[in-house]
Parts: structure tokens; sequence; C-alpha cells
């Protein structure tokens, strides 16, 4: 039986742009080495990339890899949120909520918006033909159920992959689906900041739905369901934690405020998973070792920073935005200098939550030629 290849892309808001161009350069060294994936698996901005890349996968993964990045390229604020409804209506909606009117605040920021930028940039009708030809085996993103409280895993496949049973000890169910801007949305609906989502196909798991980065923010687990034997992971934080003692640390050393506080339980969230599942699956591959043709043996190939470079994509978002946005530069963009404004807290932390909304050419491009310089570590 042919191997299976995995690629796996995490969620990262705007640094979906990083996200691309480290997936750019590890699909190129995959086509290289004849070991092309075929599963393709995101979360929030990851299940953008991955849905983008199997419109595309006719052209071939790496070309398909650059349409990706392009897309990135022309993503403003605007795409994105609608900032005076944001600002105006949540707002007017919270203080109706204090005087007691029957209004709710469903998030801080209005994301209708999004629903007609995926409508159009993304190749829905190329995606369902690529899966139905074969091209792909199967592209899956993940969303958390408000109801369920668990990840659901949806998932567009050709007949040959076989669906993976309910996954009971994580809680993550698969259901088939043909894919569309909902899916994607739910699966980008950062809880308070995003809208939720109400996701109405198939029937049977119609409801509401927020970002699948709550509880599994890089799905390693569903590409192994779904058969994987290799995997490609592309994140936007390294895949070890940070060593030494507290007063080793260059950065996040200060008291934090609560912006701060955001920026460590956005870490905490988006990382700590995947470095706990990584460190499992080379557990398993060392237990596996005198069998190295067993096929629990799952090696990967992982694109994302390095230790040493956690910091370099919050450090890019500071640098764009004062380069570009503070003074009489606001002028460029004041929607985006408004949303800067409003985030406090040291250098490091500002620029880790900017980052994940600077939907902006000014810094995506550069975003995403970051990611193409990152190192690809093979392991297993």
């Amino acid at each position: 039986m042919a191997e299976r290849i995995g690629l796996v892309v995490a969620g990262a808001g705007a640094r979906g742009a990083f996200e691309a161009g480290a997936m750019a350069s590890l699909l190129e060294r995959m086509a290289e080495d004849g070991t092309p994936p075929s599963i393709l698996v995101g979360t929030s901005a990851g299940a953008l990339n991955v849905v983008g890349l199997g419109g595309f996968s006719d052209r071939g993964l790496p070309a398909a890899a650059e349409n990706v990045v392009g897309m990135w390229g022309s993503i403003e604020l605007d795409d994105v949120v609608e900032p005076v409804n944001s600002v105006v209506g949540s707002g007017l909606r919270y203080l109706g909520q204090l005087a007691g009117l029957p209004v709710r605040l469903p998030s801080l920021l209005d994301t209708e918006r999004l629903r007609e930028t995926l409508s159009a940039r993304l190749p829905w009708d190329m995606l369902h033909e690529n899966i139905a030809a074969g091209r792909v085996d199967a592209v899956a993103v993940a969303a958390t159920s408000v109801a369920t409280r668990g990840t659901v895993v949806f998932v567009e496949k050709h007949p040959s992959v076989p669906l993976p049973p309910h996954d009971s000890h994580r809680n993550i169910t698969y259901v088939e689906t043909e894919l569309g801007v909902d899916h994607v949305r739910a699966s980008a609906a950062v809880p308070g900041l995003f809208r939720p989502v109400h996701v109405s196909e198939p029937s049977d798991w119609s409801g509401w739905y927020v970002d699948g980065g709550l509880l599994l923010n890089t799905p390693l687990k569903p590409a192994i369901a779904f058969g994987a034997d290799r995997l490609g992971v592309v994140a936007t934080h390294p895949r070890t934690w940070p060593t030494g003692l507290p007063s080793d640390q260059l950065t996040h050393t200060g008291k934090p405020d609560v912006f701060g506080a955001a920026a460590l339980a956005l870490r905490a969230m988006l990382a700590d998973r995947m470095i706990e599942d990584l460190h499992a699956i080379e557990r398993r591959n060392t237990r596996a070792h005198p069998y190295p043709r067993k096929p629990y043996r799952i090696g990967f190939t992982f694109a994302g920073p390095s230790p040493d470079r956690a910091g370099d994509i919050a450090a890019l978002a500071d640098e764009v935005f004062r380069d570009e946005f503070e003074g009489l530069r606001c002028g460029r963009d004041p929607s985006l200098w408004a949303l800067a404004r409003l985030i406090g807290g040291e250098a490091a932390d500002r620029g880790d939550l900017l980052s994940f909304l600077f939907f902006d050419p000014a810094f995506t491009r550069r975003a995403a030629e970051l990611g193409r310089a990152v190192d690809l570590v093979e392991s297993g």
C-alpha cells in the first residue's frame, strides 16, 4: 500500500501569511522528495490555507502554495472585519445590555465581511473537482461545537478514504460534507473577538461553532486518523517549550497587564497542545524503532520558527506598524491604526497580539517571506 502523506496547518489569524510562506518551502521540499501530501487538515487560518491549497492543487502543490501566498498578500483589514460596525455596533449593543434591553453582544468585531472575502477568493468549485478526481484525498477543517464542547472535523474526501470513528479520548468527531464558506468561517471564529458561526450542513451537525483552535489548533490527530503515515506540520510557534530559568528569558519577563495575560493565553492555546502531541509522536516512534515498518511509526517534517526565532513574527508586526502606520502615516488605514492603539502591554506582547490581527499587505507579504526562511526539521 502506498504511503499516505498528511499536511497539518495550525491556526494563526493574520499569521496565516507566515504559514503560507512556510508551506511553500515545505511543499517544495516534499515535491523534491517525492512525498506530496494528499491529506490536508487545517484549523482557523490553517483551514483557509488548506482549502486554498486543495482548490489550486490541479496546478501542482508547490504552485498551489504560491497562489495561497499571493492571496494573503492582497488581504486587508476591511476584507475581514467592518471596523465602523465593530466599534459603533459593539458599543451600542453593550450599552443596551447594561440598560437591560433585549440585545446581545455576539463579538467585539463584526466579521460578516469575511463571508464575501472567502466566497470570492477561495477556489471552491475546483476544490470539489480536485477531491472528486483524486488529486487530493481529503481536505478537512477543525471547528469547536458550542453545544457539545467537542472538536468537529468537517471533511470533504475521496471515496477511497475511510471516515475515522469518533475519538472519545479527545472528543473529536469526523463529519463528511461538501466544504463551504461557513465551515472555514466557523474554524476561524475566535471566541469573543469574531462572531460565532452557524453551520447548517450537514443537517445532523447543524449548530453554532467557534474557532477550532480552542481545543485543537494543530490538528495532528485527525491527519493520523485519516491514515497519514508521515506528516508535514506548519505552525507559527516553535515545536518545543522555552528552556531555562525565568531570569534567562529575553521577553515576557515583566509584570503582565491584561494584554500580557491575553498574549500568554494565546500562546498557550495555540502552541502547548501541538508541542505535547509532537512529543507523543516522538515517544511512540522511539518505542517503535526496532520495527520501522510498523504503520504506527509516524515521521514528520516541522516548518515553523526555531526557539531562538520565536519572537520574530511579533517583532516584524511591531516594526511594520511603526514604519507604516505611526504618526502622520495613520491616515493610510485609520481602522488598523485604531485597532492597534487598543493593544497595550510590553513590546513583545503588543507585537504578538497585533500579528494575529494585522491584515494588511505591508505585514502579510513580509510575513510570508519570513515563513519561507524557516528551517525544516525532520523527525522520525
